[in-house]
């Protein structure tokens, strides 16, 4: 609930203590983060040996697995900042689950960087049920979007609503995730002609992304891409 947030806030004050290591004497206000692990999240941006369409990890033999799967079917490229792991999944995780909105911004300057904005019209943000959202008190995505969106210089739509609820994603195998999306999503608003870059936490599989741009294209969007705080070295498939 959100009122939690507000009186976490009240008897924690914004850098009170590092959202990575738990410091408390040298968290900064811009970004929630100590020295140390502020570098630690810089060592997982993905920059090199990823694939140049989607950003996931290539193999070893230098193949993308999440192109090779069909990750992208539907939507124009895709685009992550850091490798889901150490600092950078513990910020997804605090966003999530915590109610923790600073750790967005420690997120989105990482995906405004790796974006090129210019592509696009507006950020949507993957809605949750909103039985799930009052449950979690906000949607990580739209934290996210709304922390990137100043930096890329593009306005948020709540484009899309998930009119169905569905199974928690991490308890499904890749053919499972891609049944329990199916007909989860609606359009709210005209979508027609916009180039529109979807926005979550977190990218595997790309099965709630396809789902999400089959709609908004079917609404005569013009063509939908996907940035994401992370995604995982290797495509396991789990989203």
């Amino acid at each position: 609930m959100r009122w939690r947030q507000a009186i976490q806030n009240m008897l924690y004050p914004r850098a009170a203590c590092c959202l990575g290591c738990a410091d408390p004497r040298r968290a900064q206000e811009k970004d929630c983060l100590c020295p140390d692990c502020r570098e630690q999240l810089m060592k997982l941006r993905l920059r090199e040996g990823v694939c140049m369409r989607c950003m996931s990890v290539l193999d070893a033999h230098g193949n993308c697995a999440f192109c090779a799967s069909g990750g992208l079917e539907g939507l124009q490229e895709g685009y992550a900042a850091y490798r889901h792991s150490g600092i950078a999944r513990t910020l997804v995780m605090a966003l999530k689950y915590e109610y923790c909105d600073e750790a967005a911004d420690a997120l989105a300057a990482g995906m405004a960087d790796c974006t090129p904005a210019y592509r696009y019209d507006a950020l949507v943000p993957v809605p949750l049920h909103r039985h799930r959202q009052r449950m979690r008190g906000a949607n990580q995505a739209a934290l996210l979007a709304r922390a990137a969106a100043p930096r890329m210089g593009l306005p948020v739509l709540e484009a899309l609503e998930r009119i169905r609820e569905t199974r928690v994603q991490t308890q499904l195998n890749r053919e499972g995730r891609m049944k329990n999306v199916q007909g989860a999503f609606a359009v709210r608003m005209n979508v027609q002609g916009l180039r529109i870059l979807l926005v979550d936490d977190v990218r595997t599989t790309g099965a709630t992304a396809r789902e999400c741009a089959r709609v908004l294209l079917q609404a005569n969007a013009k063509y939908v891409g996907i940035l994401s705080a992370t995604a995982p070295q290797r495509d396991g498939g789990k989203r």
